[in-house]
């Protein structure tokens, strides 16, 4: 009998301990979570949702934005609650926002707690904001979708042409790993609009210098395999050509030099439609095809090797080449890899291949 008793005791011990359950009716459920410098000693919070009114029909749900400052965490999200009559909850996070002026200073606090977070799924969308968090949610945007899911495509679709891709699990990987540094998207309220701007470069968790749209496609090509994104290849007499669907791979060689340092060879090849010929008055000029590669040829080299340099001159490594070298190359330690890389030898080798796209007539190229 005491055993039943004792049985009975403990199941409603444990009962009574149990997570209460969540109904998502009674739930605000956050989107899109960001943060922005408020004072010297606080930041303030931003969570976006949506509420769903009854009987609207088709209608979008409206959005909702809650913001409270302070100097952690748990106190923002405290003053937030204090406004909802739901319970926030960050189980539908899909997109996270940092101000630039926040990531200058450094975003490792946000991300430690992020990462700890079990409701919060690892292939959130990152970026850093132009502005303020607050002021690109709250915007009155003239669309037929909600802002986050706007938002949300806006990086999604950037990531297919101009910069990498970049998610919270990315992030931190890039941010534990010896030998790479993070990156981040930038985006900004435009008009009514919102608009990418570039590519935030970060020494370990701080920003410490903005790639703008050419540019961070540029490290694209040095970065990730794709299918898809436009260049422009300059020509003489201010033409030019666009290429487009642009296929690429990259393969990358680290090794030691005789001099005791390293050289890294990286190989990236291109292929790509020529979609338009011509220049700014509209006039059309023919060109071989071995001439346009070879434009094309000289300037994807000297852009970028010039990018590739430009992150020696910061000391960092959005490549990663410290991390590659260090699973490549035997007995190698991170800090001769440090001392060395500032000053070591990148080459960057482009082969083009341009697709045919009847822009160029066979009849009237000029014979080489």
């Amino acid at each position: 009998m005491k055993k039943v008793a004792g049985i009975i005791f403990c199941f409603l011990l444990v009962s009574g301990c149990a997570p209460r359950p969540q109904v998502i009716e009674e739930l605000q459920l956050v989107q899109a979570l960001g943060y922005d410098v408020d004072s010297e000693d606080e930041f303030r919070t931003v969570a976006g949702s949506q509420i769903i009114l009854p009987g609207e029909g088709e209608t979008l749900p409206n959005a909702v934005v809650f913001s409270a400052t302070g100097n952690t965490s748990r106190i923002t999200r405290k003053k937030m609650q204090t406004e909802s009559s739901k319970l926030l909850v960050l189980g539908r996070l899909n997109l996270l926002l940092f101000q630039d002026q926040l990531a200058e200073q450094g975003i490792f606090y946000f991300l430690d707690i992020l990462q700890r977070d079990p409701f919060i799924g690892r292939n959130v969308k990152p970026a850093i904001v132009e502005g303020t968090a607050y002021d690109l949610l709250t915007q009155d945007y003239k669309l037929d979708i909600t802002v986050y899911e706007y938002l949300n495509d806006l990086i999604e679709e950037s990531e297919e042409e101009i910069f990498p891709k970049v998610t919270l699990h990315s992030l931190l990987y890039h941010y534990y790993e010896d030998g790479s540094d993070m990156y981040l998207p930038m985006i900004k309220p435009h008009k009514d609009r919102a608009q990418v701007t570039g590519l935030a470069l970060f020494k370990e968790d701080q920003c410490v210098h903005k790639l703008n749209v050419q540019q961070a496609s540029y490290l694209k090509l040095l970065r990730e395999r794709f299918s898809g994104g436009y260049y422009q290849i300059d020509l003489a007499d201010d033409s030019y050509v666009s290429v487009e669907n642009v296929d690429v791979s990259q393969s990358y060689t680290i090794e030691r030099s005789t001099d005791g340092g390293f050289v890294t060879s990286i190989a990236v090849t291109l292929e790509g439609a020529i979609n338009e010929l011509g220049d700014n008055r509209g006039d059309t000029h023919p060109y071989t095809m071995k001439e346009l590669e070879k434009y094309g040829v000289d300037q994807f080299e000297e852009r970028l090797t010039s990018l590739a340099h430009l992150f020696q001159e910061l000391e960092i490594d959005p490549l990663a080449l410290g991390s590659l070298a260090k699973n490549r190359i035997r007995g190698l330690t991170m800090e001769e890899w440090y001392e060395s890389y500032p000053t070591m030898d990148i080459k960057v080798n482009v082969e083009l291949n341009l697709i045919h796209s009847g822009i160029i007539d066979e009849a009237q190229k000029r014979p080489q």
